[in-house]
């Protein structure tokens, strides 16, 4: 049924009947949302149509910060067996992320979905750059399905090469400046044995550079795929164009230009609703980002509703002295241990040989020791040497002059950054 319920009609159809199930279960379930809906109006029986979820409050990540752990979840599951993911993630302020098994199987099994329609087959063998690194093989993979490695993304660019060129991957997925940088050193010997089919990326902004510097090296197409902690995959690159297919039958997306729907060409911000994750509702829950509405159908023909550009927000990239470029948004796999008692993080690239951490600690909260120092160790060695780092546990982290928070700063100038990517 995912994706593949042949009309625009359909697609529509099924979505409204979920989005009227979820907003019933979550108005008797969910105190944090049965609140909002009374505060603004708005009861489960007034939603008739898609339209009809304009009534309903935008959700931010400071109105969750705020509410009780307890009133965000529904009160019919139990709250000790729901998986928890920590995410400050692309914002610098931390919220955690429920699920049940269940839940949390689907979405990612609906992703791996996404990845079949961009062409990937049950017997390709797979390769992950990502901040876990190396991980056992799940059932699937002990029995010849979807095998799969996984690879430390800091790695230098060669360990990376030469593992990929023992494993021959038919599908590579990973974050756009790593992959930018391992292509760059890509030799013809090394094409020899590196193959892949095509390349998925995701958690990053793709920018042109980006997929010129990824297709050259690789000699394979490169589809990105818009995606988030809090419902996994939202929306996938086209095969035949530019334009992101939205996964409708998983998540409703708006595109709000000033509290209203953004027309087609039109930008604005996103706005999700989960549609399977009930245990800890997010109904249009905005992400912090930017996209462009597409048009009503692809060229391709896929039923599904479009993004045109997805913009995302922009951060500095840091330069490093052993002349590496990469975003530190990786860096923050070490803080986000730390998530549930945080406010916020900055981290600041004062120069290419120091960075700076700023945790500022919900009120009262006290991070401990052993959490920092692992966080201190973990860091420092993806920084590598020649790099001085200092962790500052501080009251606040100032906004820009603009009011716009940025989790990753460099005070680096453009023209090095150019000059240290020459």
């Amino acid at each position: 049924m995912f994706e593949s319920l042949g009309s625009a009609r359909l697609q529509r159809s099924y979505q409204t009947s979920r989005l009227r199930a979820l907003l019933r279960h979550t108005y008797e379930t969910v105190p944090f949302y049965r609140q909002r809906f009374e505060r603004a109006g708005f009861h489960p029986d007034q939603f008739h149509t898609l339209e009809d979820l304009q009534r309903v409050p935008i959700t931010r990540k400071s109105d969750l910060r705020v509410a009780a752990a307890e009133d965000t979840i529904a009160h019919d599951c139990d709250p000790d067996r729901l998986l928890r993911y920590g995410t400050g993630g692309s914002t610098g302020a931390p919220i955690e992320v429920r699920f049940t098994r269940f839940e949390d199987r689907l979405l990612r099994i609906l992703r791996l979905r996404a990845n079949m329609r961009l062409g990937l087959r049950l017997w390709d063998r797979r390769s992950t750059l990502s901040m876990i690194g190396s991980a056992l093989p799940g059932k699937l993979g002990r029995l010849g399905i979807l095998p799969s490695q996984s690879i430390q993304a800091l790695l230098p660019p060669r360990q990376i090469l030469k593992a990929l060129r023992q494993f021959k991957p038919d599908v590579i997925r990973g974050y756009p400046s790593i992959l930018a940088s391992v292509a760059g050193q890509m030799t013809d010997l090394d094409r020899l044995d590196i193959r892949p089919r095509f390349i998925t990326t995701d958690s990053e902004n793709l920018t042109g550079l980006a997929k010129t510097q990824i297709e050259a090296g690789f000699r394979a197409p490169v589809f990105d795929i818009y995606d988030c902690f809090e419902c996994n995959a939202i929306a996938y690159r086209c095969t035949h164009s530019e334009t992101y297919h939205v996964m409708d039958t998983s998540v409703v997306v708006e595109v709000l230009n000033q509290g209203r729907p953004a027309l087609p060409e039109q930008c604005g911000e996103v706005a999700i609703t989960s549609l399977h994750s009930w245990a800890a509702p997010l109904i249009r829950y905005t992400l912090g980002d930017i996209a462009e509405r597409g048009a009503p159908q692809c060229l391709c023909g896929a039923p599904n509703s479009n993004l045109d550009k997805i913009y995302g927000r922009t951060y500095d990239r840091f330069l490093l002295p052993d002349g590496r470029i990469f975003h530190p948004k990786l860096l923050a796999a070490w803080i986000y241990p730390t998530c549930s008692l945080l406010r916020a993080y900055q981290i600041l690239q004062e120069s290419t040989d120091s960075v700076v951490v700023k945790l500022q600690p919900l009120r009262g909260v006290e991070i401990p020791i052993e959490k920092l120092e692992a966080m201190r160790k973990g860091i420092a060695r993806d920084l590598g040497e020649g790099v001085t780092l200092l962790i500052k546990i501080v009251d606040d982290i100032p906004s820009e002059s603009n009011g716009k928070f940025r989790p990753y700063l460099s005070r680096l100038n453009h023209d090095e950054l150019v000059e240290g990517h020459r």
